[in-house]
Parts: C-alpha cells; structure tokens; sequence
C-alpha cells in the first residue's frame, strides 16, 4: 500500500468511527436535555438533538422572559420537527461514511487487481464527493437557520412553526395550557445565533478537513486512474 493509500484509510476510517459514535449519541438519544449544564445547551438539544416523538420523553424547560411583563413559564415540546429532520440528516451522514469506508478498504485491498478500477474506486470517489456535496449542503441549511434562530424566543418559535408542538404554563399568573409566550424583544433576550453557526461549522469539518477529503479523494483517484492506464498499456504490449 502506498503512503498516500494508508493516510487515506486512516483519515476514512476515524472519520467514520466519529460518525458512528455521533451518530449513535443522537439516534439513540443518550444526550438529553439536563439541568447541570449550559442553558444555552439545552437550547442547542431541544431545537436539533431531542425529538420527543423518537425519543419517547418530554423535557421541561424555564423559560424567563421580562417583556412586557417580568413572568416564568415552563415550557416543553411534545413534538420537533426540526430535531426529526436533523435525525435524517444524521442517518444519511452515517450510511454514506460507512458506505465510503467499506469502497476505501475495498480498493485499497483490490484497487491493483485489473478490474479494481471500476468496481471499488469510482464508487469510492462518487461517494467521497457526495459527502463533500452534502456537508456544503448541510452548512448551507444551517446559515440559514441562524437567522430564525438569534434568540432563545425564537428558538421556541422556530420549534413551533409548522404546527401546535410546543406547550406552556405560566408559572407567575397560574394560567392552563397555552401556547407559546409572547415574544419579546430581540434586544431583551441573549444572542443564540452561535447555535446554528456552530453546527454550520461542524457540518463543514470544521473547513480544514472538508479540503483534506478533497484533495484524497482527488489524489487517490489521479494516482488509482493512472495505474490503471499503465496496466491497460501493458495488457495491450502483451
């Protein structure tokens, strides 16, 4: 195997152990809402990791709002269409980084072979550059996120915009049921567009390695194309 064929198994490899282990986190909920930490995590769970429905469990958040008046009310989604959609994006992630890791052993262990070429490294390079599409892809939806996303209340909006998913109870006026609270002013409330840009930043591989992936998947594929030139010439010599 080549210096560039091993540091591209390894790089396929632990980025396909990271997918799963993320992967596994999210689909199986093992990181749910807590209240030891960050409130500012919590956010980051109830708007894309926590879906109530996938889930089988509610989780009650506090949200304080001082406009127009000072009140405290308990909040909890019983329904994340937004958590449900990144689930997806996460199931995809995962199927294609296992699909991309099996075609690099598969070349990396055939590619010399006379119909290597074909069979394990095209569908290699096909796959790696569909990653490459879909993380941009991912990035892309996450900008736009953020800007319905800039503050805790519209993170609770943002949650609740396709349909009735989230309920309250106002603590302060001892009111039933209702809808979310009012709104508040945007300069009332603390800035949470980092949420959706972290994740925008996350999705592209940090950019660092969204260009390493570019440039093994544009050098294996150079380097296996012209072995497989230098091997259809000698077959014709022959």
């Amino acid at each position: 195997m080549s210096s560039l064929g091993f540091w591209t198994v390894v790089a396929v490899l632990y980025q396909m152990t990271f997918s799963v282990i993320i992967s596994w986190l999210i689909l199986s909920c093992r990181l749910p809402p807590s209240e030891s930490e960050l409130h500012e995590v919590t956010l980051m769970k109830l708007l894309y990791i926590h879906d109530p429905e996938a889930c089988g469990r509610v989780y009650f958040y506090n949200y304080t709002k001082t406009y127009p008046v000072p009140t405290s009310n308990i909040v909890w989604p019983v329904k994340n269409e937004i958590a449900a959609d990144f689930r997806k994006k996460i199931s995809a992630w995962l199927a294609l980084h296992i699909i991309w890791a099996t075609l690099c052993i598969a070349y990396m262990t055939q590619g010399q072979r006379p119909c290597g070429f074909y069979a394990a490294l095209v569908p290699f390079t096909l796959t790696g550059i569909a990653i490459q599409i879909m993380d941009l892809v991912y990035t892309t939806l996450f900008l736009i996120e953020a800007k319905k996303t800039g503050t805790e209340a519209q993170i609770l909006k943002h949650i609740n915009s396709n349909s009735d998913c989230i309920r309250a109870v106002n603590k302060t006026l001892h009111q039933s049921v209702q809808s979310v609270p009012p709104t508040p002013s945007a300069d009332l409330d603390e800035d949470t567009t980092w949420i959706a840009l972290l994740l925008a930043y996350i999705s592209c591989r940090a950019v660092v390695q969204w260009f390493i992936n570019f440039w093994i998947i544009k050098d294996t594929y150079f380097e296996g194309l012209a072995y497989y030139r230098k091997y259809i010439l000698y077959v014709r010599s022959c």
